[in-house]
């Protein structure tokens, strides 16, 4: 089973815009969306993926190798009417939703759209941590990398040690953890994913804990969403995510659905954030209050 890390993002565009022919380094240049340093950069550390003649700009046998197993390693085996239909029956079995937790449970759909998009996106090649799983996306995910025949870092910690054991049953490497004492520095992983509390101060300090557990060119994906006549909280967690150094990359609108959450419309965006050189922990509130402890509805 294929076990090396993915190449990062840039590269793969790259040899994407390469892999049907060469190109003009212009050419190159608009196709990927990637600037003249990144191509430089990439053609110095990989040089058995490049053939150049004259001015154009082609892939070797083994660039054409790098790209057909990283498209490999994209490339979902299990439809999502697949995966929700072997979900079903994990997610009968899981723990009462907690509402001191706020616990709201995203739909089946949702869980297999996250899944699918960290593989195609590449981050499930790259290692994912959970942080908090009660939807179980780190189950769908172990799925489709075992309909795959890949084996990967995926881990997830949860507060909630019977949730941690289901998700242990079904494949995921879980453990318990409270998410007010810090995480194990040693572990870090290309991306962080959570779906934080809504109450300001769980988000700050879910978002403050990803800092030491995401890579240096790793990305914290974030499931956050508020109401139309309540704009003013989306906008402060965009200044938390500012404030703690992150790039706010993509954002998904109404990607995620639950089962409950209707003050929000029952929807929440998926935002993709980078790390960057000024990326840092914030000032921890563990003594205030991390959840809003109302009824979701």
């Amino acid at each position: 089973m294929p076990t090396s890390a993915t190449v990062h993002e840039g590269a793969y565009r790259v040899l994407r815009s390469l892999h049907e022919g060469g190109l003009a380094r212009s050419a190159l240049i608009r196709a990927s969306g990637e600037g003249h340093a990144v191509i430089a950069d990439l053609e110095k550390r990989k040089p058995k993926w490049f053939a150049c003649t004259g001015s154009t700009v082609e892939l070797s046998d083994v660039g054409r190798g790098a790209y057909l197993r990283e498209l490999e390693g994209r490339t979902p085996v299990l439809s999502d009417e697949e995966l929700i239909a072997s979900l079903a029956e994990v997610a009968q079995r899981r723990p009462a939703v907690k509402r001191d937790l706020d616990q709201v449970l995203a739909t089946l759909r949702t869980v297999a759209k996250r899944a699918r998009r960290l593989v195609e996106t590449g981050e499930a090649q790259r290692g994912v941590l959970f942080v908090g799983d009660d939807d179980l996306t780190s189950v769908a995910l172990c799925r489709h990398l075992a309909a795959m025949k890949q084996e990967r870092a995926i881990h997830a910690i949860d507060v909630d040690p019977e949730l941690v054991a289901l998700l242990r049953e079904h494949g995921v490497d879980a453990s318990v953890h409270d998410i007010r004492e810090p995480l194990d520095p040693k572990k870090r992983f290309g991306c962080v994913f959570m779906d934080p509390p809504y109450a300001p101060a769980g988000f700050r300090l879910f978002v403050s804990r990803a800092v030491p557990a995401v890579k240096d060119d790793g990305r914290l994906w974030v499931c956050f969403g508020h109401s139309r006549r309540s704009n003013e909280r989306g906008l402060q967690k965009q200044r938390v995510l500012t404030e703690a150094g992150w790039l706010v990359e993509e954002v998904l609108p109404d990607f995620n659905v639950y089962d409950g959450a209707e003050s929000i419309g029952s929807r929440s965006a998926l935002w993709i954030c980078a790390r960057t050189p000024q990326t840092k922990e914030l000032s921890v509130p563990v003594d205030e209050e991390l959840y809003t402890r109302r009824e979701p509805l």
